[in-house]
């Protein structure tokens, strides 16, 4: 696969410098690309710290654009100022790249604005994208399809049929109301050696939870507390049961005063480095992410599992289902009058029916990882390239 060096550019219209899903995503991406001997780019929004941090000696990164902060789907991100039209064709006439791949959807200011500038200056690079989004409201969907609208005006012939993807079902489904994209599931990776690796020989403490997240209402913190209310006071769970939860975001304190009310201990980690994630997913006989909706994938759902967490249970929203491959014994519903109880007693039984729990582990391991694993994904893209490549190098030698 691919055995010349091929030189691929990310781009992104956020900053390298959060460790959010798609930073995530190409992070991993290119660090296996780089393993397997191609030269990585990332031609990103307003980034400082990666520039700086030694985990990126594998790639080059190319800060484009200013960027500001806004409030969007119920997520705090960046969009970037429009960028520099010259410093772009100086970037891509100096390092001529094979391959760009968009992450979608993107800004006219900067990334539509790159793929306009590439198409020009350098007409034979291969331009790919991949969707990641997922809306929880009409107005969140309007907002993508007049952006859709904007960008396909501008670059709708610069991204070849075939060369788009979506991370899940529902990214996919996104892709095509607002783009008009028609896209294949590539899901997103997960590191599977790299998380079993850091984990540092953690296991499962006999009847504990474990919760990662951002405390907002739509990640389902006040849901999971609902559920340990609902079970504490009807004596559904283990007398030992124990719960962590990590992370930060603006209900943190309301949580906290929340759960001193509850008959079960649950103490709050505050937000943990990356290095130590895997350990503290480790530690769960059940790790729990009980998110509402405008999930896409659900990256953490895999880390869990390849950390070593004895269940994972997800909330049966359409990015997790996918994720979940539609699995019903590890989706529970967060969303109805029930929830609390339907939560609640799929905790306790993840603790006490050690068969069934056994097997969940097993089929999420077995199953799960091997089609999520980076290895897995980055076979599938880079084939994708090499096709293109492939053709683009017939069409020069028969002009």
């Amino acid at each position: 696969m691919l055995g010349a060096v091929v030189k691929i550019g990310f781009v992104f219209d956020d900053t390298l410098d959060a460790p959010d899903g798609v930073q995530q995503h190409i992070t991993m991406l290119g660090r296996e690309y780089a393993r397997r001997g191609h030269e990585v780019h990332y031609l990103v929004g307003e980034t400082h710290e990666a520039q700086r941090d030694p985990a990126f000696a594998f790639a080059q990164i190319h800060s484009m654009a200013r960027n500001v902060k806004v409030k969007f789907n119920s997520n705090r991100m960046r969009i970037p100022l429009p960028a520099s039209r010259r410093a772009m064709r100086e970037l891509l006439q100096r390092e001529r790249f094979d391959v760009l791949h968009v992450q979608a959807p993107y800004s006219p200011f900067m990334a539509g604005r790159l793929l306009a500038q590439a198409h020009r200056v350098t007409p034979l690079t291969q331009i790919f994208a991949t969707y990641h989004i997922a809306v929880d409201s009409g107005v969140a969907m309007t907002g993508g399809m007049v952006l859709g609208r904007v960008i396909n005006a501008r670059t709708e012939r610069l991204i070849p049929t075939g060369h788009s993807v979506a991370v899940s079902r529902v990214a996919a489904e996104y892709a095509r109301r607002t783009a008009g994209v028609e896209t294949r599931v590539v899901p997103n990776p997960v590191d599977v050696a790299r998380m079993k690796a850091e984990a540092c020989g953690a296991v499962p403490r006999r009847h504990h939870v474990v919760f990662l997240g951002r405390f907002v209402e739509r990640k389902g913190v006040g849901v999971l507390l609902d559920a340990l209310d609902w079970g504490a006071r009807r004596g559904v769970f283990p007398a030992d049961l124990s719960v962590a939860m990590a992370g930060k975001g603006p209900l943190l304190e309301q949580c906290r005063e929340r759960a001193a009310h509850i008959g079960v201990p649950i103490e709050f980690l505050g937000e943990i480095a990356e290095d130590a994630k895997s350990a503290f997913l480790a530690s769960g006989q059940v790790a729990v992410f009980p998110a509402t909706g405008a999930e896409s994938f659900g990256i953490v759902l895999l880390e869990a599992i390849a950390s070593g967490a004895g269940v994972v249970l997800a909330g049966d929203n359409p990015g997790y289902r996918s994720t979940m491959m539609d699995n019903d014994d590890v989706l529970v519903d967060v969303t109805g009058a029930d929830r609390a109880e339907h939560l609640a007693r799929a905790i306790a039984r993840a603790c006490t029916d050690d068969e069934w729990a056994q097997r969940v582990h097993r089929w999420q391991h077995d199953t799960l990882l091997p089609a999520y694993d980076v290895t897995t994904v980055a076979d599938a893209l880079l084939a994708m390239y090499e096709d293109s490549l492939v053709a683009r190098t017939a069409h020069i030698a028969t002009a």
